[in-house]
């Protein structure tokens, strides 16, 4: 997991500048009612990483944490990232982040076979999870430095823990 977390922080290492280069109107601009924002985007990175945060630790713990879900429309609705500062919103994706990567690197390699559900078709691993939560990552900052018309962006596709294998 050591490569997932240098791989993790060497990601957000070269997006915050970018990010802090986005003037807050632009990252609060929603031309499209049922499109995210570029705050609502970090916004949801940072709702992920709080529960991944939780999924990484308790896996740690037991071979089956059981179900670990999170609604994440009620999630950015309900924090609304749109009325928050940008630069705000880029410092607690950042540091949380940076904590998310020592954290990875410091996972029992004995655990990454423990189990979560995650509302998937099937279980998944602590493996999976963390990989998946990298990957997570670069899709979103990919959508936010895209010069891609919002609702034309490439929608995030749900795999399975067996598809990562």
């Amino acid at each position: 997991m050591t490569t997932v977390a240098q791989q993790l922080r060497k990601t957000i290492d070269t997006a915050k500048p970018k990010l802090l280069s986005i003037p807050d109107g632009e990252a609060s601009a929603k031309p499209f009612p049922d499109k995210w924002s570029i705050k609502e985007i970090l916004g949801h990175l940072i709702d992920s990483a709080a529960n991944n945060h939780q999924r990484i630790v308790r896996m740690q713990e037991a071979a089956n944490i059981g179900s670990f879900t999170y609604t994440q429309q009620h999630w950015v609705t309900s924090q609304q990232y749109i009325n928050e500062r940008w630069n705000d919103i880029v410092a607690l994706w950042y540091a949380y982040n940076a904590h998310l990567s020592h954290i990875i690197s410091q996972v029992d390699p004995g655990c990454l076979g423990n189990k979560c559900d995650m509302g998937y078709s099937e279980p998944a691993t602590l493996r999976f999870v963390i990989e998946d939560y990298a990957r997570h990552v670069r899709h979103h900052l990919d959508q936010i430095f895209s010069d891609v018309d919002p609702r034309k962006r490439e929608v995030w596709i749900r795999r399975s823990p067996s598809q990562n294998r």
